[in-house]
C-alpha cells in the first residue's frame, strides 16, 4: 500500500495558527470596511491629514438587502487527522503510469500527403498618415491707387502749346469741367497748371506783330455799318499773334479765377479756414495785370477775375483795388470797376469770431474771524 504524501492530502496539513501581531498604524482618517464599517477619527492630540469635508447624504447610496457574503451550505469537515485511504492499484498498471510516452514515429510520406491547412497571417496595415491639411493661404492684395479721371500731363502740354488756338480750347474745356463736374475738376489743382496759366497771363506780347493800319481801317468801317468787300471783311476779322496774346491771357485770367474759387472751396471743406486772397494761386498775377497792364481790354478782364471770387473776407482789399481801377484813365475800365463795388457793396462785411472772455481767477474769501 503506497501513500500519498502529507502535501497532497489537504486533510493532513497542521492548522495554521494565526499569530497576534501589532496593528500597522492607520493614517487616514477613514477606515473602510466592508463588513463593518466604521470611521476612525483622529484621538486627542491628533490632526486628521487632508481630511475632505463632505455633507452628509440623506439616502444610503447603495439601498438593497443585504447578506452574508458566503451564504451557502456547509457539509460537515472531517478532522484532520483521521488517516484517508487510498485506492490500491496494481503494480503493473502503476509501471505503465510511470514509464515516458513515446510519440508514435509517422513516416515522412504521410507527413507529406496531409494537407495542412495553416491560416494565412494577419497583416494589420496602419493606415496612411493622411497630410496635414494646410490653411488656404490669404491672398494680400495691396491697394491699387485710383486711376485718375483726368490727364494732367495732356492739359499741362495743351497750355505750354505755343498754338494760341490750341492754348484757348484748353482753357475753355477747364472752364467747363469746373462748372459742370467740380469734383472731377479739382485734380486739375496743380501747381504745373497754375503755373501754365501765370505764364499766359504774364507773356510778353509787346514784341508780337499788332494790326496793321489796313486792318484798323477795315474794323472801323465795320463797327459803322458800312459796307466791306469779301477781302477787307476777311481782313478786319483776322486776328493777329499780339491779339491772340492778349486775348488768351483775359481767358487765362478768368480760368485762373474759377480755379481759385475751387480751391478755396476745397480747403473750406476739409479746414474749415479761409485762404487769403494773397495766397490764392494767381491771384498775385491778376493784380499786376489790373495794375500795369497797358491795355485796357486785360484790365477790365482782371477787374472781372477778380469780382468773381469776392466774398466776405475779400472785401477790404477787393474794395481798394475797384477803388483805383474807378479812376483809370480808360472810359470802359471806369464802368466795369464801379460795377464791381456796387456787387461788392452787398456782400456782408467779413464778421469775425469774437475772442471768448479770459475769465477772472476767484480770490479766495476771506473768512472773518469769530
Amino acid at each position: 500500500m503506497i501513500q500519498a504524501p502529507n502535501y497532497l492530502n489537504p486533510y493532513m496539513q497542521q492548522p495554521v495558527i494565526p499569530q497576534q501581531t501589532t496593528p500597522a498604524p492607520n493614517y487616514n482618517a477613514v477606515k473602510i470596511d466592508v463588513h463593518n464599517p466604521s470611521v476612525s477619527a483622529p484621538g486627542v492630540g491628533q490632526v486628521a491629514m487632508n481630511v475632505p469635508q463632505y455633507a452628509q447624504p440623506t439616502a444610503p447610496y447603495y439601498n438593497y438587502p443585504q447578506a452574508q457574503l458566503y451564504n451557502y451550505p456547509q457539509a460537515p469537515v472531517q478532522p484532520y487527522y483521521q488517516p484517508v485511504s487510498m485506492p490500491q492499484m496494481p503494480e503493473q498498471q502503476i509501471a505503465q503510469q510511470a514509464a515516458p510516452q513515446v510519440a508514435p514515429q509517422v513516416a515522412p510520406q504521410q507527413v507529406q500527403q496531409q494537407n495542412i491547412n495553416v491560416p494565412p497571417p494577419v497583416v494589420t496595415q496602419e493606415p496612411a498618415a493622411q497630410p496635414q491639411q494646410q490653411a488656404p493661404a490669404v491672398e494680400v492684395v495691396p491697394p491699387q491707387p485710383m486711376a485718375p479721371q483726368v490727364d494732367l500731363n495732356s492739359f499741362i502740354a495743351k497750355l505750354t502749346n505755343p498754338d494760341y488756338e490750341v492754348q484757348a480750347n484748353a482753357m475753355e474745356e477747364i472752364a467747363n469741367m469746373v462748372k459742370d463736374n467740380p469734383q472731377k475738376a479739382t485734380e486739375l489743382l496743380d501747381e504745373k497748371v497754375v503755373n501754365a496759366l501765370n505764364t499766359i497771363i504774364n507773356a510778353d506780347s509787346s514784341k508780337l506783330a499788332g494790326p496793321t493800319p489796313e486792318q484798323v481801317a477795315a474794323r472801323q468801317k465795320l463797327m459803322k455799318g458800312e459796307k466791306l468787300s469779301d477781302a477787307d471783311q476777311k481782313l478786319a476779322n483776322t486776328i493777329t499773334p499780339m491779339e491772340q496774346a492778349e486775348r488768351n491771357k483775359s481767358y487765362a485770367m478768368f480760368t485762373s479765377a474759377i480755379m481759385q474759387k475751387l480751391f478755396g472751396e476745397e480747403v473750406a471743406k476739409l479746414t474749415g479756414a479761409t485762404v487769403p486772397l494773397t495766397e490764392l494761386p494767381g491771384a498775385v498775377a491778376v493784380v499786376e495785370q489790373l495794375k500795369n497792364n497797358p491795355n485796357p481790354m486785360v484790365r477790365t478782364s482782371a477787374i472781372e477775375a477778380l469780382s468773381y471770387i469776392q466774398q466776405p473776407a475779400y472785401k477790404q482789399d477787393l474794395t481798394t483795388l475797384f477803388t483805383i481801377a474807378k479812376n483809370d484813365k480808360d472810359k470802359n475800365v471806369q464802368e466795369v470797376a464801379a460795377a464791381a463795388l456796387a456787387k461788392l457793396e452787398q456782400v456782408p462785411a467779413d464778421v469775425k469770431a469774437p475772442q471768448a472772455e479770459t475769465p477772472k481767477e476767484q480770490q479766495p474769501q476771506q473768512t472773518k474771524a469769530a
